[in-house]
C-alpha cells in the first residue's frame, strides 16, 4: 500500500518531478546518483523553484529552519511533493496503480492483527496509517484550514478483519500516539463519540504500549511531519531509531549561537520519554555533523536563559518520500 502511494505521489506531484537521463537499471547505485551535479539535484528533487548559486534551498533545508544550518544525511536524497494534481488526465495516469492499491486494501478484510507479534503489529499499523491518509488526499483533495485537515483523519478509512477503522482511531486506540494534526478539535469532537463503541472493539488489536518513536514514523501530510518510508517488523527498532536521528538532523537549527531551534514534534518525544533539557541537547548533539555540534556547544556556553526554542508545527501540505519509495529500482 505504501509503495503504491509513493508511486502515485511521484506521478501526481505538482509541479511534476523532472528526471533527466536517470538510469532505471537495477545496477544503478544511489551513491553514483549522489555524485551528480547540484543543478541536476535541483532538477530532480525540487523542480519549478528558483535555485540558489550552489544548491536548491529546499534541498538544503526542506524544513526551512532559520539560523545557522548545515543540512546532510538521508533527507538529502528524498523527493519532496509540495502539492498533488488531481485533474482527470493526471489521475488517468495512475489508474492502474490505484487499482492495485484497492486490491491490497480488500485483502486487509481477511487479516486478523491479533495473530501478529507486537513488532509486526507496530509495522503493520504504521504502514496502514500512512497509506490511508495519502489515499484520502487523492480521494478528497487537500483541505483548506487545520480543522478540515484534521477531519481527513476520520475520512481516511479501511476495513481490517471485517471492521472499519480510520486513521484517527489507529492513532488513538491502536498506537496511542496522536500526530500534531489530531488537535483539540478532534479530541473533543471525535473521541468522546467513538470511545464506547470503538475502544473495546479495537483493544485486542492495540500494541503492547505506546512508543514515543512513533512521532518520527507517522505522517499526516504536514510540512513538519517526518518522511514517509516503509517499515518492516524484522528491523523495526533500527528503522524507528534511524527515523528519529534523520528527522532531528534535518530539522535542528542554531540562531545566532544563542538558541537551539527544534520542532515541536521533538518536544512531544522529549515529554513522553521524560528527557531533561540537558539530556535532550546531549542526544541531539550525537546526531549532528561537527560544525553544528560545535555551534550547539557555543550556545550552551552563552548561558542563555532559554536555550531551546520550539519551532511551531507547520500544518501546510507537504510530503517527503524516502528513496525506497521514489526510486525503488535502486534498492
Amino acid at each position: 500500500m505504501v509503495r503504491c502511494m509513493g508511486a502515485i505521489y511521484c506521478k501526481l506531484a505538482d509541479p511534476p518531478l523532472v528526471c533527466h537521463g536517470v538510469s532505471s537499471s537495477p545496477a544503478s547505485s544511489f551513491s553514483s546518483m549522489s555524485a551528480l551535479s547540484p543543478q541536476y539535484l535541483g532538477d530532480m528533487w525540487s523542480p519549478g523553484y528558483k535555485r540558489e548559486s550552489n544548491l536548491d534551498s529546499r534541498l538544503i533545508n526542506p524544513f526551512r529552519v532559520e539560523g545557522l544550518k548545515e543540512f546532510s544525511g538521508p533527507y538529502n536524497a528524498m523527493v519532496e511533493v509540495p502539492l498533488i494534481c488531481r485533474d482527470r488526465r493526471r489521475l488517468r495516469d495512475v489508474e492502474d496503480i490505484l487499482h492495485n492499491y484497492k486490491l491490497i486494501l480488500q485483502r486487509l478484510e481477511t487479516v486478523d492483527p491479533r495473530r501478529l507479534k507486537n513488532d509486526e503489529k507496530l509495522a503493520f499499523w504504521i504502514n496502514i496509517h500512512n497509506a490511508i491518509i495519502m489515499h484520502a488526499y487523492i480521494e478528497y483533495g487537500i483541505p483548506e484550514g487545520n480543522v478540515k485537515k484534521t477531519s481527513l483523519l476520520i475520512k481516511a478509512m479501511c476495513s481490517v478483519g471485517g471492521c472499519s477503522i480510520n486513521a484517527a482511531m489507529i492513532q488513538g486506540y491502536i498506537l496511542g500516539c496522536r500526530t500534531h494534526c489530531s488537535g483539540q478539535w478532534l479530541r473533543t469532537l471525535l473521541y468522546p463519540r467513538l470511545k464506547q463503541r470503538a475502544r473495546d472493539e479495537w483493544q485486542a488489536h492495540a500494541i503492547e504500549q505506546p512508543d514515543p518513536l512513533l512521532y518520527f514514523a507517522l505522517c499526516s501530510g504536514s510540512h513538519s511531519d517526518p518522511a514517509v518510508r516503509i517499515y518492516n517488523s524484522d528491523r523495526l527498532f533500527h528503522q524507528l531509531e534511524s527515523a528519529k536521528e534523520e528527522y532531528i538532523r534535518a530539522t535542528v537549527g542554531i540562531w545566532e549561537e544563542q538558541k537551539i531551534l527544534l520542532p515541536k514534534l521533538v518536544e512531544s518525544y522529549a515529554k513522553d520519554t521524560k528527557l531533561s533539557s540537558q539530556s535532550l541537547v546531549d542526544m541531539v548533539q550525537r546526531y549532528l555533523p561537527e560544525t553544528l555540534r560545535m555551534a550547539m556547544q557555543r550556545c550552551q556556553q552563552a548561558r542563555s536563559k532559554k536555550l531551546i526554542e520550539w519551532v511551531p508545527h507547520n500544518f501546510s501540505f507537504r510530503y517527503l518520500l524516502s528513496r525506497e519509495l521514489a526510486f525503488p529500482h535502486i534498492n
